[in-house]
């Protein structure tokens, strides 16, 4: 019987390798340069490969640097891969690359007519108009937005399924004199959900004119992205393969796209990865561990609050920031504090931050210490000593805040602290001999300097 596959965090400072005891959530901080890719990512992705009983989605949106240093290793190793790649990144003839729809959850819960689409369709569009953190102000002006989108996508799902894309839905809410005669008939023959779509499109049109136009351009700009004009206009019209199925085969997924506009392409990573998270809430997909490098880019709200259930159907999701207070901006004090309580193993790769220097050296509590003392009678030639117990912390926010670069803080849950080593790719037999490409944003791999050797059959027996 073969040993399970476990998740790689660091190492000892005798050279004892640590991994995850088992299957979790789990959460990287680390300040810029802080290894967070090199010793946190690419180290877990590298770790997995053997495990072909799961899928891994991996949101690469740093100018797809990981796929383009392992997406090759992972063939090799009888791995299934797929870059999603709209911008051409890595190449428009990458073989890797797949054509697929950032409506996979909208579009697969419409073919099902299972019941899920309204839940689909407010997923879809709460992540192109996310709701700020911490701010339920001007909920109107979201709500009013979103009900544009809905219809828009309702409408085309029902009269033109292949137009169901987000460039599609663009096109139909651009041109406001087509949005209102598809409402109009809609509103006349539509089914009930359509025809109350169509009658409120129409009522705004007509009774909230001041307003409408404010609507309609808050849509549009949600989907500004997917205009004409954009490299992602047309993707999704020519989908070769589903959401589900690349869960179901158990794919290497790389989600790739251009660093310079990571920020402005959250929606677009997040359309992708809730697909992902509704094809495995359906139960029909396989397990799957979610990497999400630079997490606090995408909108990805409806996703943390699957945290709690996702682990039941074989889910697990391993969120990478720099910094709590990134989450907290992010996503919001609670979804914040979701994320710390369903993370049962929190890694920390550098402090930036005095204020949460301070809060894990609190955690980390005190310990007990022996002072010395000497003291000398100037009239005498005399001195006594003394000896005496006290507590202070057991690692100062000081120290932290000089962790050296090879070294992490791991804190895994019902077990405590450990201050280890982190460990690299150039440091993962056999992969560090070769195996990896060249790095498309920092260059050549580093030598090869093997630490840990991972056992791994390269044709995937």
């Amino acid at each position: 019987m073969s040993k399970p596959v476990k998740r790689l965090l660091g190492m000892e400072f005798d050279g004892t390798p640590i991994f995850a005891a088992s299957a979790s959530h789990s959460m990287l901080l680390a300040a810029a340069g802080g290894w967070k890719t090199t010793a946190g990512a690419m180290t877990w992705i590298l770790s997995l490969i053997a495990d072909h009983n799961r899928g891994l989605i991996i949101n690469d949106c740093k100018d797809g640097e990981m796929a383009a240093q392992c997406a090759d290793l992972c063939k090799r190793y009888g791995r299934k891969v797929a870059i999603i790649d709209d911008f051409g990144v890595l190449g428009k003839d990458n073989p890797h690359r797949i054509s697929i729809t950032p409506f996979g959850s909208m579009i697969s819960a419409y073919e099902q007519d299972n019941g899920e689409l309204i839940f689909s369709t407010e997923n879809t569009n709460h992540a192109l108009i996310p709701d700020p953190p911490n701010d339920s102000r001007n909920q109107f002006f979201r709500d009013e937005p979103r009900t544009l989108q809905e219809f828009a996508e309702l409408a085309l799902l029902k009269r033109k399924p292949e137009l169901a894309t987000p460039g599609g839905v663009w096109a139909l809410i651009a041109n406001p004199e087509t949005l209102k005669q598809a409402a109009a008939i809609e509103a006349e023959e539509g089914d009930e959900v359509l025809s109350a779509l169509g009658a409120h499109v129409l009522d705004m049109a007509e009774n909230d004119r001041e307003n409408y136009g404010k609507h309609r351009g808050a849509a549009l700009k949600s989907l500004r992205i997917f205009s004409a004009g954009s490299p992602l206009h047309n993707v999704g019209a020519d989908a070769e393969i589903t959401h589900t199925q690349l869960l179901k085969d158990h794919y290497i997924v790389f989600i790739v796209g251009p660093q310079r506009h990571m920020a402005r392409l959250g929606a677009y990573y997040a359309l992708h990865l809730q697909s992902f998270v509704d094809a495995l809430l359906s139960g029909i997909s396989g397990s799957v561990d979610f990497i999400l490098d630079e997490a606090t880019n995408a909108p990805l709200k409806a996703l943390i609050s699957a945290l709690t259930t996702m682990r039941g159907y074989g889910g697990n999701c391993h969120i990478i920031a720099q910094s709590r207070s990134e989450l907290q901006r992010a996503f919001g004090d609670k979804e914040t504090e979701t994320i710390e309580d369903q993370a049962i193993i929190k890694q920390y790769f550098g402090f930036s931050s005095f204020a949460e220097a301070e809060r894990l050296s609190r955690a980390m509590g005190e310990s007990q210490v022996i002072n010395q003392g000497l003291s000398f009678n100037s009239g005498k030639l005399e001195y006594s000593g003394n000896i005496s117990t006290g507590k202070d912390r057991t690692f100062p926010a000081e120290r932290l805040m000089r962790l050296k670069p090879d070294e992490q803080i791991i804190h895994v849950k019902n077990l405590g602290f450990i201050h280890c080593k982190k460990i690299a790719q150039h440091q993962i037999a056999p992969f560090c001999h070769g195996e990896l490409a060249n790095n498309p944003l920092e260059g050549p791999q580093r030598a090869a300097d093997p630490k840990v050797t991972l056992f791994t059959d390269k044709r995937g027996k």
